[in-house]
């Protein structure tokens, strides 16, 4: 069970997650973490990639059948091409976190998640989130990108 105060937390960072997509550009995509980390496509794909794979782990769903922001995925290496397509990189995470949290908000128990409930997965992936953003500002900061106002990416959780 879901309470609403998860599902209103939840729905905040996605908000937040969606204010930073509407900043960047598709240049912005291609600024790395310094010290050779994750590109800012790269950091999405995962973000997405992440919740998508955990949130199978709640039981049977739909999650399967979305589609992928990443491919040529090396398992030695860890390295991927990330989705490029601002677009589609938008459509694939909204279609993900709403379905997460229908998923979790239908599971019976916490499947096959490492987590005690699927309210602690989703607070988890919110703060999985936080951290990505993170990283995606300090990318985009160090490769002279302009940042999001403060305002405006702070206006959900001040809401």
């Amino acid at each position: 069970m879901i309470s609403p105060e998860i599902a209103f937390a939840w729905n905040t960072n996605n908000a937040v997650n969606a204010v930073l997509l509407e900043h960047l550009t598709p240049e912005m995509l291609e600024a790395g973490t310094p010290g050779g980390g994750y590109t800012v496509a790269q950091h999405l794909a995962h973000m997405v990639e992440c919740t998508k794979g955990w949130g199978m782990q709640l039981g049977d769903s739909e999650l399967k059948n979305l589609p992928d922001l990443y491919s040529n995925y090396d398992d030695e290496t860890g390295h991927f091409d990330a989705e490029m397509n601002l677009g589609r990189i938008k459509s694939v995470m909204k279609q993900t976190r709403d379905l997460v949290l229908k998923t979790a908000q239908n599971a019976v128990g916490k499947g096959k998640l490492p987590h005690s409930s699927p309210a602690q997965f989703l607070m988890h992936m919110s703060i999985h989130d936080a951290h990505h953003r993170g990283q995606i500002l300090l990318a985009l900061k160090a490769e002279g990108f302009a940042l999001p106002d403060e305002n405006s990416l702070w206006m959900p959780l001040r809401s």
